[in-house]
């Protein structure tokens, strides 16, 4: 990020949020943030391709301390696979999740928020782009997906195609047993209470800013 404004806000939130899930954007912001955001539940940065404008960060492979909210115009899960419903221990207890794996995640003009309150921050990537997660383990665990299912790998679609999947109403188009892996693609798409993303991100044009509210 270059802007002035966001440089100066992320002085004073940088020891704060160390441990929150948006330590990604604060790390990708200020150089010096980079030792206090390598504390537990914050992350590592890898350098982007030579010539490429976009910065990568390495998320973190363990629970996050606090909520992520995604929201996105469109949300691609590139050779995905439901892996059921998982507990996993977060600062706040077990949760019963969502698990997730991909070869990969694309998201249309991201929007994430982290924390409450006061503390909440929001990121947001520029217009009419594409946020991407990749790696060897994209993984991506919640607690509530919800959106319009417009792609599920060439199958047929269901006939209510606005949904909504939490650990305790799984549609039956979900997993298919004879199809291990296949890209399912969401319109409008809020992914709610994310206790846990890995893979290496990469944002567009991302502006951080204290969340309204």
């Amino acid at each position: 990020m270059k802007s002035r404004s966001a440089g100066q806000l992320l002085r004073p939130l940088a020891c704060a949020l160390a441990v929150a899930a948006l330590s990604l954007v604060l790390q990708l912001a200020t150089p010096a943030a980079s030792k206090a955001l390598l504390a537990p539940g914050g992350i590592r940065t890898s350098k982007a391709p030579a010539g490429a404008g976009t910065p990568v960060a390495r998320l973190p492979d363990r629970p996050a301390n606090v909520p992520w909210v995604l929201r996105a115009d469109r949300l691609v899960l590139h050779g995905s696979a439901f892996r059921g419903v998982v507990t996993v221990r977060a600062a706040s207890g077990a949760q019963r999740v969502l698990k997730f794996t991909a070869r990969s995640l694309d998201f249309g003009d991201l929007d994430l928020t982290a924390g409450r309150g006061r503390a909440a921050m929001r990121l947001r990537a520029k217009p009419a782009t594409t946020s991407t997660v990749q790696g060897k383990d994209v993984t991506l665990y919640t607690q509530k997906l919800s959106g319009t299912l417009v792609g599920l790998g060439g199958e047929p679609l269901p006939a209510d195609r606005s949904v909504t999947v939490t650990p305790d109403a799984l549609p039956p188009w979900l997993s298919h047993p004879a199809v291990p892996t296949r890209t399912i693609t969401f319109e409008n798409v809020t992914v709610s209470q994310v206790a846990q993303l890995s893979g290496d991100m990469s944002i567009a044009g991302p502006t951080l800013s204290v969340a309204a509210g």
